[in-house]
């Protein structure tokens, strides 16, 4: 769970050159990842970005959401459902998001955790095969992506890593693409153009470079089988146990 804590609104803008790259969410996480076909390197972009600091408070940082702005801490924490008390606690700036940090929270803590129950904004691939490599089950709420290869007729296959169209037609996993404008990776998942250019849905899919494709999340096969568990009885179980016990201990 995160929690924002405002603070004086005496504040100063500046425009320092940063260094920009890839979230490091965790060490195992990005071992794994280099292992895959098609990796490469991450690229360091300079840049300038305006942001805002506290005349009093430097350390503090400046959130800028819809439901959420000014300038504070983000507050990481667990907490044991079975006997009411926060097991572990980290405070970060606040302009990061919760999903970059929770892995190295969930890490750090002297406790195991076997179940861990997360809001919609931890939704994302690396969280979940992080959980996985930390042996945690995680249930998570999920959210609603516009890129969702579900909505146009997709279903994916895990134990062939390949997603399969309303025709029945393939689209097998090739290789990470690392696009640099985001300093982000993504999994190709593909089959040649020339294949599907006779099939009356072949408006609605995404083509490029010759191909039909989906892009989807380094991680997609566990931000598959995070989803497959949502409505379940365990779901349902820690979902109402974080209910009572974490969104209190917010406040």
């Amino acid at each position: 769970m995160a929690r924002y804590s405002h603070l004086s609104d005496k504040v100063t803008a500046i425009v320092p050159v940063v260094q920009r790259s890839t979230v490091k969410y965790m060490e195992e996480l990005e071992a794994e990842l280099s292992s895959m076909p098609g990796y490469k390197e991450p690229e360091n972009v300079k840049e300038e970005k305006e942001s805002l600091k506290s005349r009093t408070d430097p350390e503090c940082g400046y959130i800028h959401q819809a439901r959420k702005k000014g300038l504070g801490y983000l507050t990481e924490m667990t907490v044991d459902t079975r006997h009411g008390i926060i097991t572990g606690v980290d405070c970060y700036q606040a302009n990061q998001r919760e999903s970059d940090i929770i892995l190295e929270h969930l890490k750090g803590q002297p406790c195991k955790y076997q179940e861990i129950g997360l809001d919609g904004g931890y939704d994302i691939g690396a969280v979940h095969r992080g959980l996985e490599l930390l042996g945690i089950q995680g249930y998570t709420a999920i959210r609603e992506y516009q890129n969702n290869a579900m909505k146009k007729g997709f279903c994916y296959e895990e134990e062939t890593d390949r997603f399969v169209c309303r025709q029945g037609e393939y689209l097998g996993f090739q290789k990470l693409i690392y696009k640099k404008s985001t300093q982000n990776y993504y999994r190709l998942y593909s089959r040649s153009k020339k294949q599907c250019k006779n099939c009356p849905y072949f408006s609605a899919c995404a083509t490029d470079l010759g191909t039909v494709r989906i892009n989807a999340s380094p991680y997609y096969p566990s931000f598959y089988r995070n989803g497959k568990k949502v409505g379940n009885s365990d779901y349902l179980r820690i979902m109402r146990l974080r209910k009572i016990w974490a969104e209190p201990s917010q406040f």
